[in-house]
């Protein structure tokens, strides 16, 4: 598995697959529906950290990862958001508008687009403060535990 949840072929898993896989000691075999939707929450705003970097994140991950490891958490085209316990309303709408110019930018570039060439799109660019906005404001509550249940995000560290 890549570090953004996509697998090194670049197909992705059913986000419940990697969810599951995720390990923990102190793990529950099943997770709660709760403790799912804290750890969706945590994976977004990584990606969110990513499209936030712009450019630099498209010469790292690559063009076509640029797109799928978002698409991982959020659906491409969807009818707005997963439902997702963990999200306030206003988070859920910030990442739709990044959700919105994504997909706007991903319909809009060839499927076999090389690195520099998204990057001449001005795509990543446009995405990039969009991004940065709902990062930002995720942050501002900070990450959930992946271990156990939380009303509100215990931890004020962004990363692990």
């Amino acid at each position: 598995m890549s570090a953004f949840g996509g697998e090194p072929n670049g197909r992705s898993r059913p986000v419940a697959d990697i969810v599951a896989a995720m390990p923990n000691d102190r793990m529950e075999a099943t997770p709660s529906s709760r403790i799912t939707d804290q750890r969706i929450r945590n994976r977004i705003m990584e990606e969110l950290l990513g499209l936030a970097e712009g450019n630099d994140n498209v010469r790292q991950i690559g063009a076509g990862e640029y797109f799928e490891a978002f698409y991982d958490w959020v659906p491409h085209r969807g009818d707005g958001i997963t439902p997702n316990s963990a999200l306030t309303s206003y988070e859920a709408a910030l990442i739709l508008k990044v959700s919105t110019a994504l997909d706007e930018a991903c319909d809009a570039t060839p499927k076999m687009v090389s690195t520099n060439a998204l990057i001449a799109t001005g795509w990543p660019d446009r995405i990039r403060p969009l991004a940065q906005s709902a990062l930002d404001e995720m942050l501002k509550r900070g990450r959930f535990s992946e271990e156990f249940e939380e009303d509100e995000p215990s931890t004020n560290v962004p990363w692990p």
